[in-house]
């Protein structure tokens, strides 16, 4: 865990609050990217949440390996987080958030706590890597 990238979620956290709480993100990429975004500032190391590469082999279920690289012309640093999916609501955890939503509605309290959740689990689990 990056206490730092931690630190950064908990003090802007009110913000990726409001987004989910307008809005259900479709996918877990779009939670990564939320997670990057919110976490970047203007000190090096920056993340780009426009550099973020996926890598999932799996089918049904697998493992989304997401590389993110930093914000510079040719990066050199980069960090990676893995989330685990299954093909249902009962061994993933998107999808079981996901299992409640009704066509246009905005995202109930409990579905808005439940993406928190995910996303403070995403950027607890991203590591440098090298």
């Amino acid at each position: 865990m990056i206490q730092e990238f931690v630190n950064r979620f908990m003090d802007k956290k009110n913000e990726l609050r409001k987004l989910y709480s307008e809005e259900h993100p479709e996918r877990y990429e779009d939670i990564v990217k939320a997670v990057v975004k919110l976490i970047t500032d203007n000190k090096y190391p920056r993340l780009d949440p426009e550099r973020i590469h996926v890598i999932g082999d799996g089918d049904y279920q697998g493992t989304l390996l997401f590389v993110i690289g930093a914000k510079e012309y040719q990066p050199r640093d980069y960090w990676c987080v893995f989330v685990d999916y299954g093909s249902c609501s009962g061994c993933d955890t998107l999808e079981a958030i996901h299992e409640t939503v009704l066509s246009n509605k905005p995202p109930t309290q409990q579905q808005t706590d439940d993406y928190m959740s995910l996303a403070l689990h995403i950027v607890q689990n991203i590591t440098k890597i090298g």
